[in-house]
């Protein structure tokens, strides 16, 4: 029997039952989690049935979903949405941006950034524009479009510099591992840098470690000879409720010896 066109085109089956797998939970445990039933869920992803109002709150409350998440199921069901689809560009955003920019990043010595789930350069402070301003040049960030971090990382120039790169390349794998899962531009970059070679020495280095470090620092080359011991801390906003913001990361660079910060120090003053 074939469905009528208006059930077969509901995208809310499709998005429930991509959360339910992401979630590894079969329609019986889901029924299960929501006080529901398993013939009901069933309906629902099938699109015989459409979520109530008050199902929908149940689900977002019920399975702690991402606000991402959240959003995708208002959206799929055609139900009203608490949910404000937001531009980059919205005076709502903006803001948030400006908060970060003010409050964060100007109050940070070393480099910071914001990144978007592309890893796109959305705001930076000082230092960083100092430090990166040879990588950032070659990125085009003076044009329209925002500089990408991993684009400047994955570079021969910026990666060229960097002392231990056989070393601090495994920490970049597996942390776009993880985000090429969610970003299709991620993905395409992380795609051409595997076929590049750019991870060509990871399952050697991978072998040959007895044990794994606490971190692994990354090691620059600054201009004039130094070398700067750098790790990052990465952090987001706790009481986001836009799926856009909450895919922002904030990126605040920390050098690990007292040489370092020293160098870095200098190294970001203007000229």
């Amino acid at each position: 029997m074939t469905m009528p066109a208006q059930i077969q085109a509901h995208p809310f089956g499709a998005v429930l039952k991509d959360i339910r797998a992401s979630l590894n939970l079969s329609q019986a445990a889901l029924a299960l989690e929501l006080g529901s039933t398993q013939r009901h869920l069933s309906f629902l992803e099938t699109g015989r049935s459409t979520p109530t109002p008050s199902f929908l709150a149940r689900i977002c409350r019920e399975l702690n979903l991402s606000v991402a998440q959240r959003a995708n199921l208002y959206a799929a069901s055609g139900a009203h949405s608490p949910y404000e689809q937001r531009a980059l560009a919205s005076a709502d955003v903006t803001a948030a941006l400006d908060m970060i920019e003010a409050r964060v990043l100007n109050n940070w010595p070393f480099p910071a950034l914001v990144l978007d789930a592309s890893w796109n350069i959305l705001r930076c402070n000082a230092p960083f524009l100092i430090v990166f301003a040879p990588f950032l040049k070659a990125a085009g960030a003076e044009s329209n479009a925002p500089a990408n971090l991993l684009s400047i990382m994955l570079s021969d120039a910026f990666s060229g510099l960097i002392q231990n790169w056989d070393e601090a390349v495994s920490i970049l794998y597996f942390r776009l591992q993880s985000a090429a899962a969610k970003d299709p531009l991620i993905r395409e970059l992380f795609a051409d840098a595997r076929r590049r070679g750019r991870f060509a020495n990871l399952p050697d280095m991978l072998l040959s470690q007895q044990s794994v470090p606490v971190f692994v620092p990354v090691r620059l080359n600054m201009p004039d000879g130094t070398i700067v011991e750098m790790s990052s801390l990465l952090g987001k906003l706790a009481s986001v409720q836009d799926a856009l913001v909450d895919g922002f990361e904030i990126e605040l660079m920390v050098p690990l010896t007292q040489t370092s910060e020293t160098r870095l120090l200098c190294a970001a003053k203007p000229p």
